[in-house]
């Protein structure tokens, strides 16, 4: 299993921005069209997959065999803004065990917690890593609004109204009757989290004591367990995928410190009991503290109404780096801190200076900066070739210079014209040739060597001058490629879909240029990943050499 128990549990809910659809197209890997809001989303890219079914309680209707079907269904029948879509399950399963057998542990504790209790689930199994079921996970979703007995859609709750002890009906300040929510199912009880994450343990614990391996997971907390140790973070694929290509991670990094703590106080807890106390509880509270600022900076960017703000993104990435440099010695936090303040200044005094707020207004920039620097190489281009044409009829001026007397006094001959042609033909031909060319391409017959040289010399100045708009077009890129991996970072680390900006831009009633400055970002994003993937591998392919 992944170094400690991880079974999150959260809601897919409009309120956050968020889609029932894209959660099931991402989990899936699927491509499917939103018909709710008509985004498409596109996870086809995605290579780590490798299995998905969906399961049915006995009165659902067969066409939710199918995602589309299924979830365009959920968004279409609820009709709030903030209404809640879907539960979504992260689960890791026991790397101990084969995919076969993690394939039919994860599909019983779904028949036997969801579809048996009338839900519908939504499974995915991912393994982002090269040698197989080392980050194997399960994503499930599942339905929050019941069926009913011919399949359709039920009710999640119901009003009913208050009375006192005499039967008298309670009324609110505003002297309407008092009324109070029915739940009509179970599913939303708080306690299910906790009968859910035991459920799962007790079947893996099952299913590893069949195969006679003796780890054993435990679904409560160290703390609850009476342990010392401090649980190590859950690493996630990204993270998993670059450690095991010799590329530290911060994840990785934290975890090699919980580690060599956890080490130290085992060796260290019997003559050193208060001191031990102190820490773990100290690096505990810090742990927490971190755990919950990044979950609260989370919900706080989803739930903003307005479009996620540039400047908030550097300022968050720059805190990231901040937390990295804590890890090296000091020389190294002073280079590094050094450099990050330079970026990060950088970084706002561009954003400042040209007016960029949000995702949207980067990528307008991008496009800009694209069709100049595309402009100014058609150019360079056009004026390089105007160099060779001038340049060549330099060459050919010469030629008429040096045959021009030849040519001339067979011109002028009136006795033995023919014979002296045939004795002189190759340079009276070559005097021609080159006449003929050059005044197709001055369009005169005038020979102006010194004034072909003065334009030469005005075109060089001129390409010289534009190299200098690419190369200042160079640095602004430069300065754009860093904050877009600021975005990057900051969203892989909270956990953050672009599509949830398109999402906010399309119900905010933004115009369609701005969403699709937002598309064009998400699509170059999944080209840069797909880029720095083949790089990677590159790169571990030369290693393996």
């Amino acid at each position: 299993m992944a170094e400690s128990f991880h079974f999150n549990i959260s809601m897919v809910s409009r309120g956050k921005g968020k889609s029932a659809v894209a959660s099931s197209a991402y989990i899936s890997r699927e491509k499917i069209t939103n018909q709710w809001d008509g985004v498409t989303h596109n996870y086809q890219n995605k290579k780590d997959l490798i299995y998905k079914e969906i399961f049915l309680p006995e009165n659902a209707k067969e066409e939710f065999k199918d995602r589309a079907s299924l979830w365009n269904s959920v968004e279409l029948n609820e009709k709030a803004i903030n209404a809640q879509l879907a539960r979504s399950f992260i689960i890791a399963l026991p790397k101990e065990l084969s995919i076969e057998e993690n394939k039919k542990l994860i599909t019983e504790f779904i028949e036997s917690n969801f579809a048996s209790r009338g839900m519908i689930a939504d499974l995915a199994i991912h393994d982002e890593s090269d040698e197989g079921n080392q980050n194997i996970h399960a994503h499930i979703m599942t339905t929050v609004r019941p069926l009913n007995e011919d399949g359709s859609w039920g009710q999640k709750s119901k009003k009913e109204y208050v009375f006192d002890e005499k039967g008298e009906p309670v009324l609110t300040k505003s002297g309407k009757q008092k009324t109070r929510k029915i739940e009509l199912t179970d599913w939303n009880n708080r306690g299910n989290a906790e009968k859910w994450r035991e459920s799962f343990a007790s079947l893996c614990n099952r299913y590893l004591a069949e195969k006679n391996i003796e780890k054993r997971v435990d679904h409560r907390s160290y703390e609850r367990q009476g342990r010392d140790e401090i649980p190590t973070i859950h690493m996630g694929a990204s993270a998993s995928a670059l450690e095991r290509q010799g590329i530290e991670t911060e994840k990785g990094n934290i975890n090699r410190e919980i580690k060599k703590h956890n080490s130290l106080v085992k060796e260290i807890k019997t003559r050193l009991t208060e001191i031990n106390s102190w820490l773990g509880s100290l690096i505990g509270k810090l742990q927490e503290r971190y755990d919950q600022y990044k979950e609260d900076k989370k919900e706080e960017l989803e739930n903003k109404a307005e479009l996620f703000n540039l400047y908030e993104y550097i300022s968050i990435y720059h805190d990231i780096q901040v937390d990295k440099r804590k890890y090296l010695n000091r020389y190294g936090r002073e280079k590094k801190g050094l450099a990050d303040l330079k970026r990060f200044a950088s970084a706002r005094v561009y954003l400042q200076n040209n007016n960029l707020e949000t995702i949207a207004d980067l990528q307008g920039k991008i496009s800009s900066l694209q069709s100049r620097n595309r402009k100014v190489s058609k150019e360079i281009k056009a004026k390089t070739e105007e160099i060779d044409k001038l340049n060549k009829c330099l060459v050919y001026a010469d030629i008429i210079r040096k045959t021009k007397p030849v040519f001339d006094k067979w011109q002028g001959k009136k006795l033995f014209k023919e014979n002296y042609y045939q004795d002189h033909k190759e340079i009276i031909d070559k005097y021609k040739r080159v006449r003929t060319y050059l005044e197709k391409q001055t369009g005169s017959s005038a020979i102006k060597p010194k004034e072909w040289k003065k334009q030469v010399r005005q075109l060089e100045d001129e390409i010289e001058r534009l190299n200098k708009v690419k190369t200042d077009i160079k640095d602004e890129f430069s300065k754009i490629n860093h904050i877009k991996y600021a975005v990057k970072i900051v969203n892989d680390d909270y956990g953050i879909d672009l599509s949830i900006e398109i999402d906010k831009a399309i119900k905010r009633g933004e115009k369609p240029s701005i969403i699709e400055q937002i598309k064009k970002f998400e699509k170059q994003q999944e080209k840069d990943d797909r880029y720095r993937q083949k790089a990677r591998e590159k790169y571990q392919r030369n290693e393996e050499r």
